[in-house]
């Protein structure tokens, strides 16, 4: 299995909206105790995948061993989870063919409840909110995938989900306004749906197998948040 590990450690500092409540080292910090975590549960191939505009990753070298890093600088949309499926579409071909991903967002760690149990025959093992529901979504804090042409396929998809459903008609102004579009197109670097409504979409809409776990074992604090509240999942 190998495990793929998104990060920001070094936001882009917006006073008025603030992406992240934490100080660079308490970010580094943080990471390098999610690193250390996933290896003490056998995970021994890790990829960090990072957006930060700039940031020196030679602590992180010399604390995590065998770590694989990739940089990638990106736009920083007001959409983190853009960025997200921009940057795991951009490393998914540098993956194994025929192995199973465990993705799972920097900071998150593995705690007690969490199992590298993972079925052959099923496509993503995920936690899920309301997922039958018209507004179900699923946690994109960590998943695991069957293989890397899934992966691909559904990144793909669920890019396509994130532009494509708040642009759907749905009644007579979405229809005026789709007119209106033709005429008078735009872009917003704000447009798009949620990647875990999307994701789900994509999961419920399309011929996957799939199981839901009612905790999926990984635990952290949200750095978006003024509180730092803290997650388990």
């Amino acid at each position: 299995m190998i495990t793929v590990v998104t990060s920001c450690i070094n936001p882009e500092i917006n006073l008025n909206e603030p992406k992240s409540f934490l100080s660079l080292k308490e970010r580094e910090d943080q990471t390098v105790y999610s690193l250390k975590k996933l290896k003490d549960v056998g995970l021994t191939r890790i990829i960090l995948v990072d957006n930060s505009q700039s940031y020196d990753f030679s602590n992180i070298k010399n604390v995590v061993s065998e770590l694989e890093i990739i940089h990638l600088k990106q736009y920083q949309f007001k959409n983190k989870g853009l960025n997200e499926l921009l940057m795991l579409l951009a490393i998914v071909e540098e993956l194994p063919n025929d192995e199973p991903i465990f993705k799972i967002s920097g900071r998150y760690y593995p705690d007690e409840n969490f199992s590298l149990d993972f079925e052959n025959d099923i496509d993503f093992k995920i936690k899920a909110y309301n997922f039958e529901s018209k507004r179900g979504t699923i946690s994109t804090r960590g998943y695991f995938v069957k293989n890397k042409k899934i992966y691909k396929e559904f990144l793909l998809k669920t890019l396509n989900e994130v532009f494509i459903y708040p642009q759907r008609i749905v009644g007579f102004r979405s229809l005026i306004n789709q007119i209106k579009g033709i005429y008078n197109p735009s872009f917003s670097a704000s447009l798009g749906t949620s990647i875990e409504f999307a994701a789900a979409r994509v999961i419920k809409n399309e011929p996957y197998t799939y199981t839901i776990v009612p905790t999926f074992g990984i635990e952290g604090k949200i750095a978006g948040f003024a509180d730092l509240t803290f997650i388990k999942e």
